[in-house]
């Protein structure tokens, strides 16, 4: 069934959005408690590639999907010891992590590839190691929006889902009013008994699971492949979109959805140029590639500019937490 440009763009821009939304929902619960991640771009490459290997191994993309959270959550336990427990700077913690993933993903992903070369093996993803779009007959056929939303890969609709939970545990429920007292004021939580340094803890490592399932809808079902920096620096701009977003679940991902839109629009521009007939499309041809893609962080670039100063972010983001009498207290 053929589908209309408009059509097209919305579910592409859905598609786009998705890994942005997932991983920004646990940024943005791990920053209302006070923990910045910038190591969310190599925790969602991490992902990835551990996604797409295990689908290979395995022949699961279930099995595939918790690979990649698993993995998420163990560089989420290095970045938490590291700078919850001992206090180390979170900038740049978070900058290591992302230069270790780009080091060992790339490392990893040349052995194997040089591994099955000799082995005469295709690196290829089939349906059963990778998850399929869901089709609901009825639904997909409503005009525009049928295509975009009822026509995906089951994580976009767990994403949605998970949205729709996180705001709720945000603005209506005690745990989110302790979520946004720990970034706030954890004095005042720890004075209501609460385990500041655990809490964190925990809000980490569910940052670092939802970087991780970002990755593995990159690579399993995005794009059924691995490459190495497949990310291209959507991490950072997660965590542009979180700020963006004032910190609330319905500015993280209109954020996200404008990016996607972004993203969409250049590729299809790109693909446009040389096979439309429109005098203005083809006059684009001749400008460089990487002006087309440098659109979506541009659009980001200037969203932030606009929005970043509108509410400020918690107080004590970025800044350790250490019990009173503790020495470094």
């Amino acid at each position: 069934m053929s589908i209309s440009l408009g059509t097209f763009l919305m579910r592409q821009t859905v598609t786009a959005a998705t890994p942005m939304v997932l991983a920004g929902i646990g940024e943005l619960v791990a920053e209302l408690t006070g923990v910045i991640d910038i190591g969310i771009e190599g925790l969602m490459l991490s992902g990835a590639l551990a996604a797409f290997l295990t689908a290979l191994s395995s022949g699961s993309g279930t099995l595939a999907l918790c690979a990649a959270i698993l993995v998420g959550m163990l560089m989420a336990t290095v970045f938490a010891v590291a700078t919850i427990a001992l206090g180390v700077n979170q900038i740049v913690v978070g900058t290591a992590i992302n230069l270790l993933a780009l080091g060992l993903t790339g490392t990893i992903w040349m052995l194997y590839q040089t591994w099955a070369e000799n082995h005469n093996l295709v690196i290829h993803l089939d349906a059963a190691q990778s998850f399929g779009r869901i089709h609901w007959p009825w639904l997909s056929r409503l005009p525009f929006f049928g295509p975009s939303f009822f026509d995906q890969y089951l994580l976009v609709y767990i994403t949605i889902a998970l949205a729709a939970f996180a705001w709720w545990i945000i603005h209506r429920t005690r745990l989110g009013l302790v979520i946004r007292g720990l970034g706030d004021s954890p004095a005042t939580c720890a004075a209501a008994g609460i385990p500041i340094l655990t809490a964190r803890t925990l809000a980490t490592l569910f940052a670092g699971a939802c970087a991780g399932a970002a990755g593995a809808f990159l690579s399993i079902m995005q794009t059924h492949s691995f490459a190495q920096n497949m990310t291209n620096g959507q991490g950072f701009v997660v965590l542009a979109l979180v700020i963006f977003g004032r910190w609330t679940i319905g500015g993280l991902v209109g954020g996200c959805l404008l990016f996607g839109a972004m993203n969409s629009l250049q590729q299809t521009l790109q693909t446009a140029r040389y096979t439309s007939h429109s005098a203005l499309l083809h006059a684009l041809r001749h400008l460089p590639v990487q002006l087309f893609q440098m659109l979506p962080y541009l659009a980001a670039l200037i969203a932030l500019a606009i929005f970043a100063k509108s509410r400020p972010g918690p107080k004590y983001l970025g800044q350790p937490w250490r019990p009173q009498g503790s020495a470094n207290a």
